[in-house]
């Protein structure tokens, strides 16, 4: 079987991960280049007046192979789309569709209140809903000054 290689595809996995190494300023153990996916979901970013929500496009895969990680400031999300092997011999004639581990990072726009993230999976997208996270505004606060540190 000869599974050709969508060149955008892999400029955005290499954008992705040149993202990622700007973001870290020193490598995590053996994952240093993270090249190895073999497809990168695609999503859209978009916001409401009190949440965000990313939309990430990972038909084929089931909801116990996906990992989703919330930070205040960007999202991962991570799994396997298992390629279905037949039982009997075929010959392809086109073979478009992607296998193998994803993984894809979602830098957000605004901090986010990780643990009341919400996600859902229908016919193929993965929707996560993310609270804003807005600080108390302009709060003053007066600080006494004391004649020794205890």
């Amino acid at each position: 079987m000869i599974r050709k290689i969508k060149p955008v595809s892999r400029i955005i996995k290499i954008s992705t991960e040149i993202d990622r190494i700007k973001r870290a300023p020193v490598p995590r153990g053996d994952r240093f280049l993270d090249l190895d996916e073999n497809w990168i979901p695609r999503v859209d970013v978009y916001e409401k007046p009190r949440e965000i929500i990313v939309e990430a496009e990972i038909p084929g895969v089931p909801q116990a192979d996906i990992i989703i990680t919330v930070q205040s400031s960007r999202v991962e999300i991570r799994g396997m789309k298992k390629e279905q092997i037949p039982s009997e011999k075929i010959h392809y004639l086109r073979l478009e569709r992607e296998f193998g581990s994803f993984r894809r990072l979602v830098a957000l726009p605004a901090a986010v209140l990780p643990d009341r993230a919400k996600a859902f999976l229908q016919n193929g997208v993965l929707t996560l809903r993310l609270i804003r996270y807005r600080p108390e505004e302009d709060k003053e606060t007066v600080v006494t000054i004391r004649k020794d540190e205890e």
